[in-house]
Parts: C-alpha cells; structure tokens; sequence
C-alpha cells in the first residue's frame, strides 16, 4: 500500500467518524462550554419531556398548580385497567385524562370508558383521531359526514364560546423557532351531538373542543392536542387558555394515561401525516412507527446504526480492493533415479539374481563417484590415480573394488560369498572416502 492511498484512509475514516458524531450526538455545548441537552420538537406529548411539546408543564400544573386535583400515572393498557380491580383507583370522582396524537383503543376498551364516565366520572380526550365506536356514541349521524376537519396553515386562532372568559389564543406551530404549516383539526359542519353536547370552544370558525353529558358523567373532546404542550403554557395566553381549558371539569383525581400513545388507523380516519416536504411531522407519535426514525430517537441504538454504518465502510475500503489468488506451493524437483536403482535392487536380491544385482549397485557407485567427486567413471589407471586423490582410499583397494563389480556383472550366476565379498568392499570404500 503506497503513501498516497495510507492518507487517503486516514481521511475517510476521519471524515467518516466526525460524520457519525455529528449525525447521533444529541448534545451541544452552550455559551459556557457545558453540555446541554439538544432540543426535540417532535410532539411526542410525553407527561415526563420537558421540551417544546412534551406535557410536563400541564402535568405540573394539574399535581401542584391546582387545588383538588391528584394525578396517578396509569401505564397499563385501559382494558387491563378496567379488567383487574387491584389496579382501579378506589375514588368516586375521577377524571379520565389523554393527550397525544391518536387515542388508540379497541371497541371493548371504549365501553369500558363510557361506563367509567356514566357511573358519573368524567374523560377529557385531547387528540386528533378518535377510535370509530366513541364518535357513534356521541355524533349522531357520523356515517353520513365525516367527523373531522382540519385547517392547514401555520397557525390557528383557539377561542372560546363563553364571552366571559374574553380570550383568544394564537397557537404556532413552531419547529426550530421556524413556523411549519400543518393541519388543524377541527369538527366538521353537519354533525349532531348526542348527549347534550354543547361546543365550548373553536379553531378558527369551526368547533374544536366540546362537551357531552353521559350518564352521571361527562365527556370532554379537544381536537388539538398541541394546545396542552409545553411551549403552549410558557406564554401567558397559552397558559391562560390551558387553565381555562381545564376549569370545565371539577375538582378529582386525575387518571393520567400514560400509555395509550399510539397512531390509530381504523381504515376510515385520514390520519395527518403533516408536512412532507419537512422532516418533522405535525403529530408527534406517528412518527415513532417509521423504523429509520425510531433508531434514531433513541441514543444506543443510534450508537449501534452508527457502528454497523462504520464497519460497512471500512469493509468497503479494506475488502473492496481487488485481490490475487492465492498462490500454491510449488515442491522442489526430487531426483528419485537412485531410489528407485535401490528398490530395484532389493527386488533382484529377493528373486535371488545376484549379476543384475550386482549391475545395481555398480550404477549407485558411479552415480555416487560422479555427484561427490565430478569424476567421470571409467576402467583407465587415470581414473583409479584421481579417484584415490579425492577419496583418500588406497589404489589397490579402488582397483580390487573395480575388479568385483566388473566380474560380478559379467558372471550368469553368482554365488551368496561373491556379493557379500562384493557389499563389503563397497561399504569399507564408503566408510573410508572423504
């Protein structure tokens, strides 16, 4: 790997990590260096977000801010409420409360609900969507008009009937200090009210929260749930028509449902998806079903999408490059001439012919004599002279040798005695050459 294509790593990976820390960091630092934590404008409407549109200030304001009230958290389903008494509050009067983008429950969990308010208790729903069977119960002629309404623009004039309260409230939809349009939901023309009910306050020039009599009970419906956040109530008209908001049902304790957070689709609701042109939706919970949006919500999963986005890049960078097959090994040329003369050999020796036995070993005493001494072998008294230089063995004896293999080869028949004399004059030659 040449320098060239060293630093261009580097930077990648350097690039590449200063991009994961910025796209899952959720902190900035503010005019003093200390870590503050990022804004969320998602409307999430959780009871415990103290951001723009979370619902800790109304929280507060129902625990401490008003005289009566007493807020009990209920984070099981409505229907596991409702089945088991060990988790159903002992009080006679009870309020009810939801606030979020959707309020999704079954039909059973509904009726659950209506009897709780018509054993003379009270529900105040602040959503966009309601389930089907709680519109039946409280519109009359639902199935002939559609329930729901809306306005899109970035703001909406919140009002109420009652000339006494005197107010109007311009509510912002606010992201990033930016205003967004988006939809605001209000009950459409054409619609009649069951149980006595009677509108208590508009969005514009048409009805957004109203008021029915069920039972002993009441029923409080706000199709604008954004008007109970955060940001709402640190304006002194926001907070004004909050309290006001409030003020319709008496002094109780306040079942806050804390759980049912959920997008409801019954397949007849259009449900707002709000702006598509922007990354920030108008309600806060639909976002929470997109996969993408979700990991990143949440700070070790956006860790763990960051981690797996790294890995995939250097495997890019270290794998992608093209490679060369592996090359096998190639095994050193093995001369096998004089194992297979003594293989041979020991073939001739067992079938007891003892001259080309003798021709054998002749072959493997010059194939020796050429490869220790480069000599070429021959029968002249120069071969014998040189042969005896290099070896250090005497000339009588190299000669006597010579005589062996050349008789033994040349006999048709040769005894036991003859190649054993034979053997052992070969193995003195060998024992004593250099």
């Amino acid at each position: 790997m040449n320098d060239s294509m060293k630093y261009i790593i580097i930077a990648l990976l350097v690039l590449g990590l200063g991009g994961v820390l910025y796209f899952i960091g959720d902190e900035s630092d503010d005019a003093d260096g200390n870590k503050v934590e990022a804004i969320d404008w998602n409307k999430t409407y959780n009871h415990d977000s103290k951001h723009p549109y979370g619902t800790f200030f109304m929280r507060k304001i129902l625990e401490v801010g008003l005289d009566g009230h007493e807020v009990i958290n209920i984070d099981v389903a409505v229907q596991d409420y409702f089945k088991y008494d060990s988790l159903q509050l002992e009080e006679t009067n009870i309020t009810y409360m939801f606030i979020g983008k959707s309020l999704n429950l079954y039909d059973y969990e509904v009726d659950s609900l209506l009897q709780f308010a018509a054993a003379g208790n009270q529900l105040f729903i602040a959503a966009e969507n309601l389930p089907v069977n709680l519109l039946k119960a409280l519109f009359d002629n639902y199935n002939a008009y559609d329930y729901f309404s809306y306005v899109e623009d970035t703001s909406v004039a919140l009002t109420y009937e009652n000339l006494a309260f005197n107010t109007e409230f311009l509510l912002n939809n606010e992201i990033k200090n930016n205003l967004k349009r988006q939809r605001w939901r209000n009950i459409n023309y054409g619609v009649d009210y069951n149980h006595g009910g009677e509108v208590l306050g508009k969005a514009g020039n048409r009805p957004c929260y109203l008021k029915f009599k069920y039972g002993a009970g009441t029923v409080l419906l706000h199709t604008i749930p954004q008007a109970f956040t955060n940001r709402v109530l640190s304006l002194d008209e926001g907070r004004n028509y909050t309290e006001k908001a409030i003020s319709f049902f008496p002094k109780s304790t306040i079942l806050w449902d804390n759980y049912t957070k959920y997008v409801y689709d019954d397949g007849l609701m259009t449900l707002d998806y709000g702006d598509k042109t922007h990354s920030n939706r108008s309600g806060g919970m639909l976002g929470d079903f997109k996969s993408l949006h979700f990991l990143l919500k949440n700070k070790a999963l956006r860790w763990g999408y960051g981690i797996i986005l790294m890995g995939m890049l250097l495997y890019l960078i270290f794998k992608g490059k093209r490679e060369q097959k592996i090359i096998p090994t190639m095994e050193l040329n093995h001369n096998s001439s004089l194992e297979f003369t003594e293989t041979l050999a020991r073939l001739y020796l067992k079938q007891n012919q003892h001259n080309k036995l003798i021709v054998h070993l002749e072959t493997i005493f010059k194939n020796k004599i050429r490869t220790r001494y480069y000599i070429q072998y021959s029968d002249g008294p120069l071969f014998i002279e040189r042969l005896s230089k290099k070896s250090g063995v005497d000339q009588e004896e190299i000669k006597a040798l010579l005589n062996f293999l050349k008789g033994g080869s040349n006999i048709t028949e040769v005894s036991d005695e003859y190649l054993v004399n034979l053997y052992k004059k070969l193995n003195d030659f060998y024992k004593k050459a250099k």
